[in-house]
């Protein structure tokens, strides 16, 4: 890939942007460019794509559940990116996966490609690697290398090796060889998943080097642009800023937990309470990825990624997956005046982005699409927080989604590995049974796989037995017992959501009782987590903003699949959707 150089009112806009940092002062639009011409052209018209907009982004908000949504969007400002989406598009509240397994992996699969986990091969964040018992990506590539500032480096990189069907990108690249596709995120699998298998530009964090990577999968260096906005330098410099509330008023009249409260994490020194200060964690790195300052870094990257365009690459794809959002939760909880405050400054961080695309494009000449990977379940904790959980109040409605009420609790992996280990010996004898859990499956070794039919049912009964025993456990499922042929979407039973998530690895499913979570492990027994069955982990909501394709100001209330974020994506890019996708709403269509 070519270099190329920020341009000057790029720079001078981003620069803008970032400068806000984290600081307490409230959010003011960066005051955008005046409108000049682009190099992303007027893309041809076809009997697809008649009204087809120049760009079309497509943004996804790790661990933004519709009872988020629902709670806080209606309280945030009217010049913030939600509400301009919903004043000027369509939001479907309640947008529901159809399988058990809501992890990043899964839902961002889904949605660029309509297909479910169990067509795709995208059945989890993690796999447990047989040699080392470790866990890795499912994105993570040994044949590739990570791309960094100096080039490629003696480290694996990250691909789509593992994904069957086709993306909304590959479909786009087929169709228009000349379109521009961009995916930015914290997250490989957030980016990878976006920007299909043949992108222009695909970046994501890495921890490790602190600062923006890709692999060589997608090429073998980084645009300058690039290195200027998410190098190692540039992420110093705006963590000498500290996080503090954009408005403490505001979250001290909303959030229905005190600050500090019981369960959320400390990043090694970042703290637990505001302010949060990065030049006193031992992991500044992973205290980035979870702040207001990856959003404002991803912002920067898609906008600069846009003006690089070269002249003739029409139609534009940019996809960026907020991922600090889903790692502020799995820190602090999701009802945190953290997770708050990250949403008010992304809400304030998006209007000043959808100025900027204003400025470049004209207002009717970008189109957006916004939803989330999966959604998330309060912290066990909040349960004993007077006021925390309202839909529980004597007299209260029943809850739209499913969000718990009675106590709940944790679940260690590393724990439950020992226990079932010494249960495997216990029932059969010494030997190498169990090779390990990874939220959500308990995975057998081959050496388990193997063993005759009496023996393994006498093994597998021994583990559900034992796993059982934890009250923070519903039920264990062992997948041989499940359909070939799974029941149609429809059908939300709990057999029916995990056949739909199993793609052929994991031996027993273990579904958590309401209110009780595997521990996401950012920092040990605490924070929230998702990954379940329950309707708070698979409920998220839907924006949808085409000026002329799409109706403004409409509030669909019926549940949806995600395939419609997917087949309005491919509409309003004038390409087929991809081969695999399920039947889902297209917003673009004309309907009575």
């Amino acid at each position: 890939m070519r270099r190329r150089q920020t341009p000057s009112w790029s720079l001078a806009l981003l620069t803008a942007v970032l400068s806000l940092g984290c600081s307490g002062a409230p959010a003011q639009p960066a005051s955008a460019p005046a409108a000049t011409s682009t190099n992303i052209t007027e893309p041809a018209r076809s009997a697809t794509n008649d009204k087809g907009p120049r760009v079309v982004v497509t943004m996804v908000v790790d661990q933004l559940g519709a009872w988020i949504a629902a709670e806080r969007w209606p309280l945030f400002p009217e010049s913030g990116g939600f509400a301009r989406l919903r004043r000027e598009g369509t939001w479907a509240r309640e947008v529901r996966y159809p399988y058990a397994i809501t992890d990043t992996g899964p839902g961002h699969a889904t949605l660029y490609t309509g297909a479910l986990p169990r067509n795709s091969g995208i059945f989890a964040n993690d796999l447990l690697d047989p040699a080392t018992r470790a866990e890795v990506s499912i994105v993570h590539d040994p044949t590739v290398k990570t791309v960094t500032a100096a080039g490629p480096i003696e480290s694996a990189g990250a691909s789509l090796a593992r994904l069957r069907v086709e993306t909304l990108a590959d479909s786009l690249r087929a169709a228009r060889p000349d379109a521009w596709i961009v995916g930015v995120s914290i997250k490989d699998r957030g980016s990878l998943f976006a920007a299909g298998r043949r992108p222009d530009v695909a970046l994501w964090f890495d921890v490790k080097q602190d600062a923006f990577v890709t692999s060589t999968a997608v090429s073998r260096e980084l645009p300058a642009w690039a290195v200027n906005i998410g190098g190692t330098e540039a992420i110093a410099r705006l963590r000498e800023k500290p996080w503090v509330p954009l408005d403490e008023a505001f979250l001290r009249a909303n959030a229905r937990t005190p600050d500090a409260s019981p369960g959320e994490g400390d990043i090694a020194g970042f703290g637990a309470v505001f302010p949060h200060d990065f030049r006193k964690t031992k992991l500044p790195a992973k205290a980035f990825r979870g702040s207001p300052h990856a959003d404002q870094t991803l912002v920067a990257l898609g906008l600069a990624a846009l003006e690089a365009a070269p002249a003739g690459r029409s139609p534009a794809l940019l996809a960026i997956s907020f991922s600090a959002h889903d790692y502020v939760g799995h820190t602090f909880g999701p009802d945190s005046w953290e997770a708050w405050d990250e949403l008010l400054r992304l809400d304030a961080e998006l209007g000043r982005f959808f100025e900027a695309l204003d400025a470049r494009f004209g207002k009717e000449g970008w189109a957006a699409l916004l939803s989330a990977d999966h959604g998330s379940t309060p912290m066990p904790e909040t349960a004993k927080i007077p006021g925390a959980r309202p839909w529980c109040a004597p007299g209260a409605a029943p809850d739209r989604f499913g969000r718990p009420c009675g106590p709940g609790g944790r679940l260690l992996q590393a724990d439950l590995d020992k226990e079932l280990q010494a249960e495997a010996a216990a029932a059969l004898g010494p030997g190498d049974w169990v090779l390990g859990v990874a939220d959500p499956y308990v995975h057998l070794t081959p050496a388990a796989r193997a063993l005759d039919a009496g023996r393994r049912d006498k093994l597998i009964a021994a583990l559900s037995a034992r796993l059982s025993k934890h009250p923070e456990i519903e039920r264990v499922i062992d997948v041989r017992t499940l359909p070939a042929q799974c029941p149609p979407p429809a059908v939300e039973t709990v057999d029916a959501l995990v056949c739909r998530s199993y793609a052929g690895t994991g031996d027993l499913y273990v579904y958590p009782r309401s209110g009780s979570l595997f521990d996401p492990e950012i920092v040990e027994g605490t924070g929230g987590n998702h990954g379940s069955p329950h309707l708070s982990d698979r409920s998220v909501p839907l924006l949808v903003r085409a000026p002329g394709r799409v109706a403004a100001g409409r509030v669909v209330e019926a549940p949806l699949g995600p395939a419609a974020f997917t087949r309005t994506a491919a509409s309003l890019l004038g390409v087929p959707p991809p081969k695999a996708a399920e039947p889902g709403l297209d917003f673009t269509a004309k309907t009575d």
